[in-house]
């Protein structure tokens, strides 16, 4: 199934999720982090120099804060089940058509997803937080948990404001190609569970 052009994301080898100082926004090593992304990396890096870094493949989310495992859902035609860590959350979601329910740490994900002419749109509950977003092909905007997001295409990336409680920054984001494979309910998961922490 394939979600749209700048929703070519990948969901693709392990999910490499690392938390860590980085370069700043204008550090010339900025631009070599994301030359050297592969195909199934996820990126999001702020001018503060936080870096969460992570690689998807089919079936898995892995790295040193994510380990998880996406499986076919008991009864299920296209539904997907979520189960794992993520963050040092206990995470158990069922993402089925455009509903994805379940648990990030002791909080509720509850989610309805919808498609918009040009993309995604999720509205509910990520980790108990009021949630309200949208991703196509030219902006991520929207509530993610605790965090709100003003983000603009540009080339392989989004960039623009992020602020998750505090004064807005600048960040970075680089979805992979391969989170277009999944159904909407797990892409808004993984989305959810990526850019809400």
């Amino acid at each position: 199934m394939r979600l749209l052009p700048v929703l070519s994301l990948v969901l693709a080898p392990p999910l490499t999720a690392a938390c860590g100082a980085a370069p700043g926004a204008d550090h010339p090593a900025r631009q070599d982090i994301f030359d050297a992304a592969g195909p199934g990396e996820f990126i999001l890096l702020t001018a503060r120099g936080e870096l969460v870094s992570a690689d998807i493949e089919p079936g898995r989310v892995v790295g040193p804060d994510v380990n998880l495992g996406v499986y076919a859902a008991d009864g299920e035609h296209d539904g997907r089940a979520v189960r794992g860590i993520a963050f040092n959350r206990t995470v158990n979601v069922t993402a089925t058509g455009q509903d994805a329910t379940g648990i990030v740490g002791a909080m509720p994900l509850d989610l309805s997803v919808t498609r918009a002419e040009a993309g995604l749109r999720a509205r509910g509950l990520v980790a108990g937080a009021l949630s309200d977003y949208r991703l196509d092909d030219r902006q991520l905007t929207g509530r993610i948990g605790r965090c709100s997001y003003e983000l603009t295409r540009t080339g392989r990336t989004y960039e623009g404001s992020r602020s998750c409680g505090g004064q807005p920054h600048h960040v970075t984001v680089l979805l992979p190609r391969g989170l277009s494979a999944w159904n909407d309910a797990a892409l808004a998961t993984a989305l959810g569970l990526l850019l809400g922490a």
